[in-house]
């Protein structure tokens, strides 16, 4: 399946960027960023029209990136600079595609297709990220395979009490309410949890004073594939506001057909000072999608071959896959229209 070109996607946490070049690859295409000295995002192609080596493996001189094979450099607009020895040459003009970019909630932002239609105002909001009212804690990692089938996975909780037995809080899942809701272009899963067992020493980590726990894991996904976890717990009685949060972002970037840039981001707002639980969840989160879901994943992936369309291979549906097949239905309806208007992007072509 193609990609969404006209799509806001996340190609690094930001503080990757604070002192070093970082090149991903991005919907098949190689891209390096940098920050300016006005601490502004460049992303340009990372890849030198020359000897076609990647600009990555240069350096940055000022706000340009300077090619290590020859030494022509490229501003932060893709424009050539600087040519060493052809600066006499008043009639080459080269230049390398850059990418609209944006910094926000704690990560960057690339716009994949055509540049006159990129609309900061379309990128979904993640503010707990930068929130000082949360402790966060971010990471990334790389699964091999399509990112549609982790957002499959992040959408469908039902797996928890299977996959990671360690972090079941109880409850059956069978009792649980879950409700797919959807507004616009934007899918919820909406789950309530009733009767959860939380044991002594979390209900204290909490400030839960009784047992009776209620709780709630809301999941907002927006194309092409950027999904908000909002996970609460509260005391039986009360309401969720009133009790503690721990909202989640799950970000999924397609590197190419068959492999994907997982960013994530965890919050809390329970022993925000205390570091060295950041740390532990941290630890936890990658431990858990390195070792569980991940594998998981790309064993799918592996079993459907060349194909990417989990539709496509005629699966059993359960209830627990509807926001799943409702966002995989959107995001190709979006393509699909993308590519009768001719709006992707030339350059980007696959």
């Amino acid at each position: 399946m193609p990609f969404l070109r006209n799509a806001w996607y996340v190609a690094a946490n930001a503080g990757e960027l604070d002192d070093a070049l970082v090149s991903r690859k991005i919907c098949n295409e190689p891209v390096v960023m940098f920050r300016t000295s006005s601490g502004e995002v460049a992303a340009l192609q990372d890849r030198c029209p020359h000897r076609f080596v990647p600009l990555s493996l240069g350096a940055r001189v000022g706000d340009s990136l300077q090619c290590g094979y020859h030494g022509l450099r490229f501003g932060s607009d893709g424009a050539c600079v600087d040519m060493p020895n052809d600066r006499d040459n008043t009639v080459l003009k080269p230049c390398v595609k850059s990418y609209p970019a944006v910094e926000r909630h704690g990560v960057v932002w690339l716009w994949m297709g055509r540049p006159e239609l990129a609309d900061p105002a379309k990128i979904p909001t993640f503010d707990f990220i930068t929130d000082e009212r949360f402790a966060t804690a971010q990471g990334h990692l790389h699964i091999k395979a399509n990112y549609q089938l982790i957002a499959d996975n992040l959408l469908d909780l039902s797996h928890v009490h299977y996959l990671h037995p360690e972090i079941d809080l109880g409850g059956d899942f069978a009792r649980f309410k879950n409700e797919v809701q959807v507004d616009g272009e934007t899918i919820w899963s909406m789950l309530w949890r009733p009767d959860l067992n939380f044991d002594q020493d979390r209900r204290k980590a909490y400030g839960f004073t009784s047992s009776g726990i209620e709780g709630q894991g809301h999941s907002r996904w927006s194309a092409p594939g950027v999904i908000l976890v909002l996970t609460a717990w509260w005391e039986r009685g009360r309401s969720p506001e009133e009790g503690v949060q721990s909202p989640s972002a799950h970000l999924l970037t397609p590197e190419t057909e068959f492999s994907s840039h997982y960013f994530w981001a965890t919050g809390r707002t329970f022993n925000i000072a205390d570091e060295e639980a950041t740390r532990a969840t941290a630890a936890m989160v990658k431990r858990i999608f390195q070792t569980q879901d991940g594998p998981m994943i790309e064993a799918q992936q592996a079993a459907m071959g060349e194909s990417t369309d989990f539709l496509d291979q005629k699966p059993i549906i359960l209830k627990a896959d509807a926001a799943g097949v409702m966002a995989r239905r959107l995001l190709k309806r979006k393509i699909a229209e993308e590519a009768s208007l001719g709006q992707s992007s030339s350059v980007a072509a696959e």
